[in-house]
C-alpha cells in the first residue's frame, strides 16, 4: 500500500511546478504514514532512469529534490508503505524497471503463493524483488515482450488478476519512453485501516485516506500538463479517475487514451 504521483508535460519541468510549491509539500508529507522507503523514474531524452531509496522520504532531501530541481517531460514518484511479509529493502523498493520500462504499485495481490507461482524464477530475477508487484511486473513483461503494446500487456495483465484475485487491489503507474500508463483497479480490495491505526497518527492522518484510499485523481493544467495522484492531496481541478480504467498518456502528444477494464475482460474471454 503506497502513494503515487506522476506528471507529464510538453516540455521538461519539475513536478513541483506542475503542483505548485504547497501541493508538493503536501505530497512529501504523505511519508509520515508510507515509511517503508521512496523511489522515482523520469525520462532523461530518450531514457527512462530511476532512484530508489529504502529510506522514508518523509524528510528524505533527495526525494525534495526529485521533486524540485529535476525537470522532465515525465516523472513518476512512489512512497512505500509495505505489505506485510515483504522486507524493507532497497530491491523491493518502487518503482521497479526493466530496460527502458519502469512500475509503480499502490496495493496489493493476495494471497501471494497461487501468484507467484505465475511466474519463473528466472522472470522475477529479472524484474528483482521478490513481492506481489515484481511478479505482477513479470507477467506484464511476459507478454510485452511476446510483441503485445505496453498498454495492451497492462490492461490484459491487470484484468486477469482481478478476475483471479477479486480483493487484488491494483493501482499502476507505468512509464515508458513512449507513454505514461495510469491504472485504477481496486474495486473489493479492503482498506488498510488497521495500519493507519498503528501509525500513531490520530487525526493527521491525510486526507481521504480512511474513505477513499485507493482513489487516483487526475489534472491538466493550462499549458497540457497532466498529473496524476493517489488519494492525499488537497486543491482545486482534481478529477477522480473513474473505477476499474486505465489510461494511456502519449508522451509526444499528450493525447489521452482511455480503457475500461471489463471490456478487457471481455475481450480475452471471447
Amino acid at each position: 500500500m503506497c502513494r503515487l504521483l506522476a506528471h507529464v508535460s510538453p516540455t521538461p519541468v519539475t513536478t513541483q511546478s506542475v503542483l505548485g510549491d504547497a501541493s508538493c509539500r503536501e505530497w512529501q508529507r504523505l511519508g509520515r504514514l508510507h515509511t517503508d522507503g521512496w523511489g522515482t523514474a523520469w525520462l532523461d531524452g530518450h531514457e527512462v532512469r530511476r532512484y530508489r531509496d529504502a529510506r522514508r522520504g518523509l524528510d528524505n532531501p533527495d526525494l525534495t529534490d526529485a521533486l524540485g530541481d529535476t525537470p522532465s517531460r515525465a516523472r513518476l514518484t512512489h512512497l512505500r508503505l509495505a505489505t506485510e511479509g515483504f522486507a524493507t529493502r532497497v530491491q523491493n523498493t518502487h518503482p521497479f524497471r526493466v530496460g527502458d520500462v519502469a512500475l509503480a504499485h499502490n496495493g496489493s495481490v493476495t494471497p501471494f503463493a497461487p501468484l507467484r507461482a505465475k511466474v519463473t524464477d528466472a522472470e522475477l530475477e529479472r524484474v528483482g524483488g521478490e513481492t506481489d508487484t515484481a511478479v505482477v511486473f513479470a507477467l506484464i513483461l511476459r507478454q510485452h515482450d511476446a510483441g503485445v503494446p505496453l498498454f495492451d500487456a497492462v490492461t490484459s495483465t491487470v484484468s486477469q488478476l482481478r478476475e483471479e484475485f477479486p480483493t487484488s487491489a491494483l493501482n499502476l503507474l507505468v512509464l515508458s519512453p513512449d507513454e505514461l500508463i495510469a491504472v485504477h483497479a481496486n474495486q473489493g480490495a479492503p482498506i488498510p485501516l488497521e495500519l493507519f491505526e498503528e501509525s500513531g497518527l490520530g487525526d493527521d492522518l491525510p486526507v481521504d485516506h480512511v474513505d477513499h484510499y485507493y482513489q487516483l485523481s487526475w489534472r491538466r493544467s493550462e499549458d497540457g500538463a497532466i498529473a496524476v495522484t493517489s488519494s492525499g492531496l488537497t486543491g482545486d481541478g482534481w478529477n477522480r479517475m473513474l473505477p476499474e480504467t486505465a489510461v494511456r498518456i502519449d508522451l509526444s502528444t499528450l493525447h489521452v487514451e482511455r480503457r475500461e477494464l471489463h471490456e478487457v475482460a471481455a475481450a480475452h474471454v471471447a
